[in-house]
């Protein structure tokens, strides 16, 4: 991708057929050799005191809320204070960085595009009508696909924890994927 000195329009034919289907078979196929998405020097560390910050607000907002509870609003306030630095902290460090294709995060690309398919299905199922869920269906796939290339190389703006929402984004790519597939069925058994 770094050897393209031109990239293509994005609404030219040349986008769709040649570079774009590069691009995503480049970075399936480097999945395993490298590290995925944007990277921070310490990572793995950062997503710990993530996943702690979480589940301080996690733990902290029931019992403020409904007992209001002191330690509670306070582990709310670490919590919640902890998340806003370290998204804080992971954005500034791609400020001035512009995404790429190279580091395009597939994951949101999926999920967008099997999100797309799902709800022209789901459409379609609510009247009841197997041209008009084909039709929506189609019109999901277009703005999933369109929607899920600019989300893969935009979300590349929030630093570190857009490895962590893409490996999200994967995980429901799969788990929407296998309620498309229940759908159709379901869809066609009607």
């Amino acid at each position: 991708m770094a050897a393209d000195p031109i990239l293509p329009k994005f609404l030219s034919l040349e986008f769709h057929t040649r570079f774009f289907p590069r691009v995503l078979r480049d970075r399936l196929c480097r999945k395993g050799k490298e590290s995925e998405g944007t990277t921070f020097t310490s990572t793995m560390e950062m997503m710990i005191l993530l996943a702690v910050c979480l589940m301080l607000a996690v733990i902290g907002i029931p019992s403020a809320v409904t007992r209001g509870s002191i330690l509670g609003c306070i582990l709310s306030v670490f919590g919640i204070g902890g998340t806003a630095a370290l998204l804080i902290s992971s954005v500034g460090s791609q400020w001035g960085t512009r995404p790429t294709y190279d580091s395009f995060l597939v994951g949101m690309f999926f999920f967008d595009l099997s999100l797309g398919i799902l709800v022209g299905i789901s459409i379609g199922m609510s009247y009841h009508s197997l041209l008009l869920g084909a039709c929506a269906s189609l019109a999901g796939l277009v703005a999933g696909y369109a929607l899920g290339i600019f989300s893969g190389l935009w979300a590349q703006r929030l630093g570190w924890m857009a490895m962590a929402i893409n490996a999200l984004a994967g995980l429901a790519a799969i788990i929407v994927g296998i309620a498309t597939i229940i759908l159709l069925f379901a869809l066609a058994l009607k």
